[in-house]
């Protein structure tokens, strides 16, 4: 089986990663993914310039949290693949999904940071949105089952 673990650095991702590596002998791949999620929306209405500072510093972050996966999973001796791709104009659930069915992944694992009220009508839910898209089935691993 191939899984592809959502990846952002958080609490809730860290839990799902090291969830993930508890099924390590149903789990032959693992991709470690981290999607940098779009800088500002698109819309055709009007153009707005992104200094290119912006997108290196999201960069930098990305490879920032990727490494901090790697240390994590350092000492296992396991088939993993790190990578991380840019949204582009897709939600980063969308680019999440688009990236585990061209990976033919059979299991997609996340985090949920379980917001609720303004902070979720503004940040929006990857897990929820991953939920609603995918074809491949997809794990939700709360903060509590970290404790």
């Amino acid at each position: 089986m191939r899984a592809l673990i959502a990846y952002d650095g958080s609490e809730t991702a860290q839990c799902a990663l090291e969830f993930a590596l508890n099924l390590r002998n149903s789990v032959n791949k693992y991709i470690i993914l981290y999607v940098i999620p779009q800088i500002i929306g698109t819309t055709p209405t009007y153009d707005t310039y992104v200094p290119e500072s912006m997108f290196e510093d999201e960069r930098k972050k990305a490879e920032d949290i990727i490494e901090k996966a790697k240390k994590l999973v350092s000492n296992e001796n396991l088939d993993i693949d790190f990578q991380i791709v840019d949204s582009g104009t897709k939600t980063v659930a969308k680019k999440i999904v688009e990236v585990a069915e061209e990976s033919g992944v059979d299991l997609i694992i996340t985090g949920s940071r379980n917001l609720k009220g303004l902070t979720k009508i503004i940040l929006g839910s990857v897990s929820s949105e991953l939920l609603k898209l995918s074809n491949v089935p997809v794990m939700v691993c709360s903060t509590n089952a970290c404790k």
